[in-house]
């Protein structure tokens, strides 16, 4: 089988390559999935540098989400083959990939498989950070990264719920797009995000602000929370960190968290994560609900998928289709 990876860690366009491997045999709790399709996500390109929390082991096959067809099952799995199934599993970028059970969410056989590819993790992390954001109908939250799948699903769950939401960006070519979402949406590369929160909140500040950046911006972000409001991080896009001054936590009661989504996963129970999934099936299945994909490649086109997600000038996730 053709699948994509590298023998040593560094830029993803640089390090990554093509080669055949043997097909995966599923072992015992495991399945053996036929994608159908996998994203390029940012923890890709942090895995593949060797930045992330997890590590490779060489040779390693690249990717760490998709969906496809179950073609095999292991001992212990009583999933029927031919089911759709969505992974957060790392060998993504494979024709076969051998995935744990505890790994899978099932999917009607009719879902979307666009939005199928990128089921597991921005859809449930959107989710968790409104869960653990907490927020009523009218309250106020603050998303950094707007531009960003994970923001963009945010924006429009939120809507749904009553949340207003202020979301920043760095260019103005995705404005429109926020907008029709509903999301009020600050350029910080030329505006004061601290003065336009307190213009649009009428002075009162976000109840919550969900940071993926960091850096000067993250440290902007702790100004614009209200008393008592709270500043959950959920990624790390700039190399630089947070400042953070004792004043502006302490005289406002600010408390700091942080997000992670395996962490958020493993503290459900099996009967939560089922009732989470039928609720993102119910959300994102309806063709209202954007999913925006920029461009589809096939494996053999890795170089030039790999410099389409960097180079990030169209709306949407640079998604394998197999």
């Amino acid at each position: 089988m053709k699948a994509i990876y590298f023998k040593e860690t560094g830029d993803a366009k640089s390090v990554l390559l093509l080669k055949q491997f043997d097909k995966p045999s599923p072992k015992a709790n495991q399945v053996v999935v036929k994608p159908l399709g996998s994203p390029i996500n940012p923890s890709d390109f942090f895995f593949i540098s060797g930045t992330y929390r997890l590590k490779p082991e060489f040779p390693q096959i690249a990717g760490m989400e998709g969906a496809g067809i179950i073609e095999s099952i292991g001992e212990g799995v009583d999933l029927p083959v031919g089911t759709l199934v969505s992974f957060f599993s790392q060998n993504a970028w494979a024709e076969y990939v051998a995935v744990s059970k505890n790994d899978l969410l099932v999917l009607p056989s009719n879902f979307p498989v666009e939005k199928a590819s990128q089921f597991t993790l921005n859809p449930i992390t959107a989710w968790g950070l409104l869960e653990r954001a907490d927020l009523q109908a009218g309250d106020w939250l603050l998303i950094t990264a707007g531009s960003s799948v994970v923001s963009k699903l945010i924006i429009q769950m939120a809507k749904l719920r009553g949340i207003q939401v202020i979301a920043t960006v760095r260019h103005d070519k995705n404005t429109t797009t926020l907008t029709s979402y509903g999301a009020h949406v600050v350029n910080v590369s030329k505006d004061d995000l601290v003065e336009y929160v307190q213009q649009v909140t009428g002075g009162k500040g976000a109840h919550i602000a969900l940071d993926a950046v960091g850096g000067k911006t993250g440290s902007d972000v702790l100004k614009c929370l209200q008393p008592g409001g709270r500043l959950i991080i959920y990624s790390r896009l700039s190399p630089d960190p947070i400042q953070l001054y004792s004043g502006d936590v302490l005289y406002k009661n600010i408390s700091i968290n942080g997000f992670g989504i395996r962490a958020y996963l493993a503290s459900k129970t099996t009967e939560q994560k089922a009732e989470i999934v039928r609720s993102l099936i119910s959300i994102i299945g309806d063709p209202e609900f954007k999913m925006e994909v920029a461009a589809s490649f096939p494996l053999d086109d890795y170089q030039e998928a790999i410099k389409t997600a960097i180079e990030a000038k169209k709306e949407g996730k640079v998604l394998f289709k197999f």
